[in-house]
């Protein structure tokens, strides 16, 4: 328990390794002060509503493509203008103003269907509605003023971030293929300095570290990219973006099986002719730097000289036969560094591509670029499928609705019944902490309450001995600035800044200076009201939740292998495009179960028994995917039908084996023992006439290959193992009660 509560600790402290979104701060303080002071000076009646509209809509601007910021931020200020509205209305019927919430906010909150910015509209929303009961109207034409005067503000934050604050379409996307190359150069890096040294640990913490990281810049890179070629005429820089992209991931691909060959090759050894890992390792740094030529390209708008890298594989060839014409490698020895000396080259290849486009970005299309996979475009599916979908008490997204709505509406009773000072404070915490899952919502419950203490406090002392309204006006606009500007870095230091912004802002208006423990005790309320609601409210815990994902991620495994098998069976090469949209599914689903395993960890009830064995299953789920990457790069088919034999049989046993520990994995229970896969691929067996003797005399690389994917396998079924032994008797009670 003690260790559980240090852990939560260095949660709520911990930084993002970002920096502060300094632009968007100043965006969002201009939004919102410039109506204010306008407002007040011009004694406007909605003063409050457009500074209301312009933080809120200034809120939304998460970048992107010029047309999905602008459909983010006009949807919701539609959205907050018609809960002013309507909020305003209810609040001057106390009777009606408990079910109009319970409708209202559960609406709202459901919008989560439609993705994350339709979530965040729907927050803004909710939380607008709220704030309009708390300020009942006078009237129905004074609940339209608000509603016109949130549209005001709304529309004056739409002209600064997208007007007099102007982007380039095509930067947002040009940003985020750059950080991709970004990405693969640290990556390249990592594998330089891995390879000298080359112990088991650093080949696994290298992996865990980047993979994920590159898939998820990739997924960034490839949305974003596909929202701004949305709708355009022009063609030219957006292809060129396309096949940027693709070769960012096709380089990626490469260095993955680069890095899985070169950890093949053992510990350095020192000879008379030295170790060939020095020429891999400047390779991979000289490629390291080109991945950085292609970020500045990149990013930058005009014309510059292409970069003339001359690493590749050659170096690498000459090393490998002075050592063969010595006699001092083995034949497989041998195999293994001319493999690694072709990944080399067709790794510069894909990088010669792609500086090839890079020079060629800023100008007009001249000639067609190379060809390139396209965006897969979005289906123009009913807008009520994913309502239909998520129409289910299976579905978080309807829980977490209901949990909010009604939770929410508990709230605005309270406040209806005790009538506390600025009672909205309490319902905007609730929707502010209520999250989806309940290591999100609980982290953010405490950075929530203890950002409101110490900035509460910071405003008691401000106010102390600030009173010079212009002064204070001066500050606020800092202090607004700061709070937006640190959300990235850190949602704590956001609730200090905030808290000190508001509370402030608050009494300048009232001329009440002891708003601060009114904002405090506010907050606390509410706080416990979220985790209430989070707790008693149709809570499932990700303990349930993540054996169903990481049984997708090792099915996931399964399938990218099963293709691989495919093209084997037929005497084939792998079919290169159906290979890398396995394995871009593949990571997805990696991520999703490492993404769960997180909130498992910040869950207050988790118990820690079992984290080992999950961090294994986890680790060796990307080991598993990297060999089969390495297979893949392959591009000759198997040549008997002695070895395609071979193949089918151990590619039948590893499918049926994967499916196996996928299901045991999923449903809690011990997985059935594996066969005898040595003996199937003829890896140090005593019969040399036994079924895989043809695929040792033949292909002894691939033969190798296999036995490093058989490996990883061992370690997925003993981690499996020990994980239902480390796991209590309750827990293996619900993994088999899930279906």
């Amino acid at each position: 328990m003690r260790r559980q509560l240090l852990d939560h600790a260095r949660a709520v402290a911990r930084f993002a390794p970002v920096r502060p979104a300094v632009k968007a701060g100043l965006r969002a303080a201009l939004a919102f002060f410039v109506p204010t002071v306008v407002g007040t000076a011009l004694h406007l009646p909605g003063a409050l509503w457009l500074a209301v509209g312009g933080f809120n809509t200034s809120f939304v601007d998460k970048g992107g493509s010029y047309h999905a910021r602008f459909r983010a931020m006009g949807g919701t200020a539609l959205a907050a203008a018609a809960s002013a509205v309507l909020g305003g209305l209810a609040g001057m019927h106390p009777a009606l103003a408990i079910p109009a919430t319970l409708l209202w906010v559960t609406a709202w909150s459901f919008a989560g269907v439609y993705g994350a910015a339709a979530n965040l509209t729907g927050n803004i929303a909710a939380t607008t509605f709220v704030i309009a009961l708390g300020l009942p109207s006078g009237g129905a034409l004074a609940a339209l003023e608000s509603g016109l005067a949130v549209l005001g503000g709304s529309a004056w934050a739409m002209v600064l971030s997208l007007v007099l604050w102007p982007i380039r379409p095509y930067r947002p996307a040009r940003k985020a293929v750059a950080a991709c190359f970004g990405a693969v150069a640290d990556y390249a890096e990592g594998l330089s300095r891995t390879v000298q040294g080359a112990r088991e640990e650093a080949w696994q913490a290298l992996i865990q570290e980047q993979h994920g990281r590159i898939r998820e810049h990739l997924e960034v890179a490839r949305t974003t990219l596909a929202a701004t070629r949305h709708g355009r005429g022009e063609r030219g820089r957006g292809e060129r973006l396309l096949v940027l992209l693709e070769s960012a991931d096709a380089m990626f691909m490469g260095l993955i099986a680069l890095g899985e060959q070169l950890e093949s090759l053992g510990p350095p050894v020192s000879g008379p002719v030295g170790d060939p890992r020095a020429a891999v390792a400047v390779a991979l740094l000289e490629c390291a730097n080109t991945a950085r030529d292609l970020v500045r390209l990149v990013e930058q708008e005009g014309r510059s000289r292409r970069p003339q890298p001359e690493w590749d594989g050659r170096a690498l060839r000459d090393a490998l036969g002075d050592l063969d014409a010595r006699g001092l490698i083995t034949r497989l020895e041998r195999a293994r560094l001319s493999d690694i000396a072709r990944l080399l080259t067709e790794l510069r290849e894909r990088a010669d591509v792609a500086l090839d486009t890079a020079c060629r970005l800023p100008g007009p299309l001249t000639e067609a670029p190379p060809p390139a996979r396209e965006l897969a475009e979005e289906s123009h599916a009913s807008l009520m499928d994913p309502v239909r979908a998520h129409l289910t008490l299976d579905s978080e997204v309807l829980r977490h609705a209901l949990r909010v709505g009604v939770t929410t509406t508990a709230a605005v009773w309270i406040a209806s019944v005790f009538r506390p000072n600025h009672g909205y404070w309490v319902t905007i915490t609730v929707l502010t902490i209520m999250q989806p899952y309940t290591g999100p919502t609980f982290l953010k419950a405490l950075q929530r309450v203890l950002g409101t203490v110490v900035g509460g406090l910071l405003a008691i002392a401000v106010a102390s001995w600030l009173q010079n309204p212009y002064a204070m006006m001066g500050l606020l606009f800092c202090t607004a600035a700061l709070c937006v500007s640190l959300i990235p870095l850190n949602y704590g230091l956001f609730t200090v800044f905030a808290t000190v912004t508001f509370v402030l802002l608050a009494e300048l208006g009232s001329g009440d200076w002891t708003l601060a423990p009114v904002r405090i005790v506010n907050t606390l309320i509410g706080g416990a009201l979220a985790l209430a609601g989070t707790f008693f409210l149709w809570q499932r815990s990700e303990e349930t939740r993540f054996p169903a994902q990481l049984a997708d991620a090792l099915r996931a495994d399964r399938a990218f292998f099963a293709g691989l098998a495919e093209a084997w069976r037929h005497g084939l090469p792998p079919d290169t495009a159906a290979l890398t949209a396995a394995r871009r599914k593949l990571g997805l689903a990696t991520i999703n179960a490492e993404t769960s395993f997180q909130r498992l960890l910040n869950e207050p009830r988790w118990r820690t028994e079992a984290v080992e064995p999950l961090m294994t299953l986890l680790a060796f789920t990307r080991r598993f995917a990297a060999v089969c990457t390495l297979l893949a790069s392959r591009r000759s088919a198997p040549s008997t039908p002695e070895v395609r034999e071979a193949l089918s049989r151990y590619a039948q046993a590893m499918d049926a084996s994967m499916e196996d520990l996928a299901d045991a994995v999923l449903h809690g229970r011990q997985p059935k023992p594996l066969p005898a896969f040595d003996e199937l691929i003829g890896w140090n067996v005593p019969h040399p006439d036994g079924p895989g003797a043809a695929l040792g005399a033949e292909a002894p690389l691939l033969q190798s290959q296999l036995e490093r994917l058989t490996r990883q396998l061992r370690v997925l079924h003993t981690a499996a193992t020990r994980r239902l032994e480390a796991l209590p008797l309750a827990t293996h009670s619900r993994l088999k009660g899930l279906n």
